[in-house]
């Protein structure tokens, strides 16, 4: 199904048969209500096709009283039995009308005797039968639903069309069940292509529609507005014909519609067996009304005829040659087809006309209208037919998320389960179906832009593990992290989704990222980032049950981090409960190159929409990025990396001198290490990577793109690797300032279209890779968030602010408000600090924290560098959880290097998500240090201290201008 018929499918259907009045004496009543079971039995009819809600019958013995519903409620159809008290059932059918015009009405009757005095009109729409098959209800309702749907569905998106002719009430009442039913199973049959519930939802609203004729002008009239529309024709030999008589109007349909299209299919039915000669000189099928295996003969025609089986390629003489059941398959057949038998089916129309029952609308338009003259050459017309079909798969797997299926393991976006994809799975679900409308392949024709082919296991496998292997006790009781590690990994998955992880390792053989999608996670109003564990696999060992228990131990550990003391925590800060968790998991196909028995992108980073600290001539529309060599593990934890704007790229405030290049540049990074390793998966994230040097990058190949060279005798930089002598440094000069690649236009392109998808600032996290043989350039969106901003609902007037009051002044600040009660304060002095033992003073800091929490104080947290940095000479280390009593952070200046602010890492996302007053301190701001010494300490441990004070701070904070004071 393309993307533009799964737009045009959405219109499809308007008028529904929701309620139904149904007018019978109790007796008539309790005949159709099978003892009680009707409401059931249309249920489950309608549970068993699949279809859409059953309709509600709503019942009424007396036709007077039925009247009186129809004046106080709506109602879609009134089924009418013959007998329906005093008034008889055409008077009742006539008020109706009056009451409700345009409402269907239509006549059941179970008498045979009175079928021969019935006839339609005068009130009645359609006369039935009733012989005992429950499914005539619904076959009434379809056939409704049908009639008044056809036009806008044909209109819309193309829908075929059955025709059936029959003027035999009995006939058509007892057919038409079988219609729907062999219709209706055929197209669930193509759903086991693939596709999600939502697109086999749309496939059976673009089903084709039954219409029926009882007379020949009818049924020509109906030919004739449909015929391109219509798929095949079940007709009977003998009905009404008000010009030629009735005995011959089968036979003189069959040619009026093989004149127009002389492929058409064709069903004959008729009791007179002196028909079928005729009918078969005209080349239809014939079938004995009376043939004890009429069910199976119309379901044979419908596989066989009408295209609803396997495209079966013949030669010229009939032989069959080979078979086809999906695109994929076709795709296959057409390549190695003898061409006589290519051009044999497309004489016909039969390919076209397979998809179409495929509802492959908008590809079967595209090949039908093309005849042989349309090309010079036979071969050509293979060409065309191949190459439709492969462009409109490729289409069709970059725009759905396609349930996964054992049994047919095409790449792109797939799910497991029926359960939330969770947040992060979310957000790529839906960049995944949307990649195409941003616009990048027009903009950057250089640059191939993708999702990494994915599978989400969504939550309801999470509740399936916990449930059955007694684990929620982890929840609700305190455990260390290694105790629900190891409760986790003795769990076992579900056989069924063990099935399903068997058959992703054997079709994704490049490493993997196996990533957190909580329902919290990504959340627009409580965005949760780095709360939960993502683990890589190298997914190389040869023997496929060593990389299944690889992939499961991760799953089980991303399961685990669920229920961390940090995850615990956080989502105790938040006003959601840890029992509303659930956990999806993403398994996602890294994007880098394998060199030297290591994996890895030449680029990887995080961007966010809106920059928080813009440094003139910088705006906070030009956005900020942080990229790396390497694996992007390397931004997220705030080591050392580079910092820009994608508006303003040649302006990196970073490298202000040689010096802080030297000082605040890269110079490891991270990579996945290859070579079979039987070892399970760690808990500790970055023991399953490898840390490496810019040394090993060059020998790699891979500094050429990012580096430059430090001339020492010169003290300069030169912006190349060529250069003899002199330390590597990671410039990203050769992208930035001399444009080899489009990164810094495509961040910002790709900012400013999915921030107006979501109506929200975003953050992203991406790869770029260059393929070194064919110069190919793959941008690779990994995640996408929104950033929740601070609220401005409260107006701050710095100018009535007593500065002379001040203990700090900032104009690099975050938040808005004002915080008036910290008596506390934390601060280490950076000129105390020893910048290669910050690691040291983490658990102090913890100890602090959680005795502050205890006590209910709320504290100002005050340090040199980056708090929460994996790199601890940029800042001291913390995690979140650590320093979480903080009401208030700020970040002062290293003594001896300059450190960018935390914006970009997980971490600053925290911080905005707790509305946490953050602060930073330029070389044109003021933190009095001097005032803080004199207080007396609570406690002191080296570089920190721990004060008190009598009367609490007051820290007012302008978001509007970045501007924060801190008063005393």
């Amino acid at each position: 199904m393309g993307i533009s018929d799964l737009a045009r499918f959405e219109r499809l259907t308007p008028f529904r048969v929701r309620d139904v009045l149904l007018v019978a004496s109790p007796f008539d009543h309790y005949l159709l209500e099978e003892s009680g079971y009707l409401a059931e039995i249309m249920r489950q009819e309608y549970s068993d096709l699949n279809l859409s809600q059953a309709p509600r019958m709503i019942h009424s013995p007396q036709a007077r009283d039925a009247l009186e519903l129809l004046r106080t409620r709506n109602f879609d159809l009134v089924i009418t039995m013959a007998r329906v008290g005093v008034m008889d059932a055409y008077a009742f059918g006539r008020e109706a009308k009056r009451i409700h015009a345009d409402m269907p009405v239509v006549m059941l009757s179970h008498n045979t005797r009175e079928l021969a005095t019935l006839h339609a009109g005068d009130g009645i729409d359609r006369i039935f039968v009733w012989t005992g098959d429950s499914r005539i209800l619904l076959s009434i309702c379809k056939l409704i639903e049908d009639e008044r749907n056809v036009a806008n569905d044909v209109k819309n998106a193309d829908v075929q069309v059955i025709l059936l002719v029959e003027d035999s009430r009995r006939f058509y009442s007892a057919y038409l069940p079988l219609l729907y039913t062999q219709l209706v199973n055929q197209t669930m049959r193509l759903m086991g292509e693939g596709g999600n519930l939502h697109e086999r939802v749309l496939r059976l609203r673009a089903r084709a529609k039954i219409l029926l004729a009882s007379d020949y002008q009818t049924a020509q009239e109906i030919f004739d507005k449909y015929h391109r529309n219509i798929i095949g024709i079940f007709t009977d030999g003998k009905f009404p014909d008000t010009v030629d008589g009735r005995d011959n109007a089968g036979l003189k349909l069959v040619k009026y519609a093989q004149a127009v299209d002389s492929n058409l299919p064709i069903l004959f039915q008729s009791k007179n067996i002196e028909l079928k000669e005729d009918a078969e000189a005209l080349g239809v099928r014939f079938v004995h009304k009376e043939d004890s295996q009429l069910y199976s003969r119309i379901a044979e025609f419908m596989l066989e005829e009408m295209s609803f089986g396997d495209f079966v390629f013949k030669s010229p003489d009939g032989e069959e040659i080979g078979r086809s059941s999906t695109l994929i398959e076709l795709t296959k057949m057409l390549k190695e087809a003898p061409i006589e038998s290519v051009v044999h089916h497309a004489q016909r129309n039969q390919f076209s006309h397979w998809l179409r029952t495929r509802t492959e609308f908008t590809l079967a338009a595209r090949i039908r209208p093309l005849t042989l003259s349309d090309f010079d050459t036979t071969e050509e017309i293979r060409e065309f037919i191949l190459e439709s079909i492969q462009s409109h798969v490729l289409q069709i797997r970059s725009r759905t998320i396609r349930d996964h299926n054992t049994e047919n393991l095409e790449a792109g976006f797939q799910r497991i389960g029926r359960g939330s994809l969770g947040g992060k799975g979310r957000g790529l679900a839906f960049f995944f179906t949307r990649m195409p409308d941003l616009g990048l392949e027009g903009e950057f024709p250089e640059v191939k832009f993708i999702i990494p082919n994915s599978v989400v296991l969504s939550t309801d496998a999470f509740g399936e593990f916990i449930g059955q292997n007694n684990l929620s006790r982890f929840a609700h009781e305190a455990f260390e992290d290694a105790e629900v590690d190891a409760a986790f990994l003795a769990g076992e998955l579900s056989e069924k989704v063990r099935d399903d992880l068997t058959s992703i390792v054997s079709r994704l053989r490049r490493p993997l990222a196996i990533r957190s999608s909580s329902l919290l996670e990504d959340a627009s109003h409580q965005p949760f980032a780095g709360v939960y564990s993502t683990h890589m696999l190298a997914n190389d060992h040869h023997d496929l049950d060593v990389r299944l228990a690889r992939l499961e131990e991760a799953i089980k550990l991303v399961y685990a981090s669920t229920f961390h003391k940090g995850a615990k925590a956080y989502v105790a800060a938040t006003p959601s409960n840890i029992e509303d968790e659930r956990m999806a998991v993403v398994i996602q196909e890294l994007v880098g190159r394998e060199v030297n028995g290591r994996f890895y992108p030449h680029i990887s980073g995080a961007a966010r929409s809106r920059n928080h600290y813009p440094v003139d001539p910088l705006k906070a529309e030009d956005g900020i990025a942080a990229v790396c060599i390497g694996l992007g593990r390397q931004v997220a934890s705030g080591e050392k990396c580079l910092r820009f704007s994608p508006g303003q790229p040649k302006r990196i405030h970073q490298f202000h001198s040689t010096e802080s290049m030297l000082d605040t540049s890269q110079t490891s990074f991270w990579a996945i290490p290859m070579g079979a390793s039987e070892n399970p998966v760690s808990p500790d994230e970055a023991a399953n990577l490898v840390n490496l040097s810019l040394k090993d990058a060059e020998s790699d190949g891979r500094l050429g793109l990012v580096g430059s060279t430090y001339i020492v005798a010169d003290d300069r930089i030169v912006d190349s690797v060529k250069a003899d002598g002199g330390p590597r440094i990671v410039s990203f000069a050769p992208i930035l300032k001399h444009k080899r690649v489009p990164l810094a236009g495509i961040l910002h392109h790709v900012l400013t279209r999915c921030e107006a998808y979501l109506n929200s600032p975003i953050e992203i996290e991406f790869a770029f890779i260059v393929d070194e043989k064919t110069d190919t350039q793959i941008f690779a969106l990994l995640q996408v968030r929104p950033i929740l901003e601070e609220s401005v609902n409260i107006d701050i007037d710095m100018s009535e602010v007593d500065r002379n009051r001040a203990i700090c002044m900032s104009s690099q600040a975050l938040g808005n408000g004002v915080i008036d009660d910290i008596k506390d304060v934390v601060y280490i002095h950076p000129n105390r600090l020893d910048r290669m033992r910050t690691s040291n003073l983490t658990d102090h800091i913890e100890a602090i924290d959680a005795k502050l929490r205890a006590a209910g104080r709320p504290y100002l947290l005050i340090g040199p560098g980056r708090w929460g940095s994996s790199d601890p000479s940029l800042g001291v280390p913390v995690s979140w959880e650590q320093i979480r009593g903080a009401k208030a952070i700020i970040e002062v200046p290293m003594s001896d290097i300059h450190v960018e602010p935390s914006q970009g890492t997980h971490f600053f996302q925290n911080i905005v998500t707790f509305n946490i007053g953050y602060l930073t301190i330029t070389a044109d701001d003021m933190l009095d240090f001097d005032w803080l010494d004199k207080v007396d300490s609570e406690e002191e441990i080296g570089p920190l201290r721990h004060i008190g004070l009598k009367s609490p701070l007051k820290v007012v904070l302008d978001s509007r201008d970045s501007e924060a004071i801190i008063l005393r």
